[in-house]
């Protein structure tokens, strides 16, 4: 079956998806844990965008 979202529509729903969390736990948490939610958010992207850049990368060669 193939998928009819492109890789750059799934990338955008991902992140639509992690701000809208973010924005919840930040309504329901105290300052200390949303600082440390958004570092590991903010890790995981950047982990997440040099997979993605490697992957690109492997299948345009």
């Amino acid at each position: 079956m193939k998928s009819t979202m492109g890789m750059g529509q799934a990338v955008a729903v991902a992140a639509g998806m992690a701000a809208g969390a973010a924005v919840m736990y930040a309504a329901t948490h105290d300052s200390r844990q949303i600082r440390k939610t958004v570092h590991r958010m903010t890790r995981g992207a950047e982990k997440t965008l040099a997979d993605l850049d490697r992957m690109v990368s492997h299948y345009t060669r």
